[in-house]
């Protein structure tokens, strides 16, 4: 398991100060610790670490040379300017469950055979810290045109250690040839171009 290192956050010290200084703010939360720690984390140090981590990862969290079995809850990132401002981990206790999040990952888009469509990117539910799952990867190579992949035909859906909380009819993958979308997409923008000339013709 990878490790993070962070120090406790200086009380007073505002979060915008400490961005400019090339540090993240976050949180440690959990029901064994005395209060909930306000932390810092070196920016460009979570930024390489979260290229391979996200949300639902499990982690050890050094805060001050102690370790925590965390996992990641949240992570702010400015949309403007992309920026990475805040991440929040959650203690795990070894014999409690909590609730959490896989991240759906798309493998070998490359040699799709169709166009995919995804209704959910993140697969939510509840399991012990052995049992939690990080990332649901899907070879879509293997998936032909018209075949659909829902997310009560994942494996972790079946495994009795965890309980899935996203709805098993929800689709996590589906191909659709791009001839068809294609169509589909010529048929939308002469419906909208329609829809316009008609307007302006009433308009006037």
């Amino acid at each position: 398991m990878e490790t993070l290192k962070a120090k406790t956050r200086e009380n007073g010290v505002k979060a915008k100060k400490l961005r400019k200084e090339g540090w993240v703010t976050g949180s440690l939360c959990g029901h064994e610790l005395d209060h909930s720690l306000a932390i810092q984390l070196d920016a460009n140090e979570a930024k390489r670490f979260l290229n391979n981590h996200s949300v639902g990862s499990k982690i050890t969290l050094v805060v001050d040379g102690v370790k925590y079995l965390s996992l990641i809850k949240s992570i702010d990132i400015q949309p403007a300017t992309n920026k990475l401002l805040d991440i929040n981990f959650m203690q795990l206790v070894a014999n409690e469950r909590v609730k959490a999040v896989a991240e759906v990952v798309f493998e070998n888009e490359d040699k799709a055979r169709g166009f995919l469509t995804c209704e959910v990117r993140q697969i939510e539910y509840k399991a012990l810290p052995k049992h939690i799952v990080e990332k649901v990867v899907i070879d879509v190579s293997k998936y032909k045109v018209g075949e659909t992949l829902t997310v009560g035909d994942l494996e972790m859906s079946k495994d009795k250690n965890i309980e899935v909380l996203t709805s098993p009819d929800i689709n996590v993958l589906h191909v659709v040839s791009r001839s068809r979308m294609k169509a589909s997409a010529e048929e939308t923008e002469e419906g909208v171009t329609e829809e316009s000339i008609e307007t302006a013709s009433k308009a006037s």
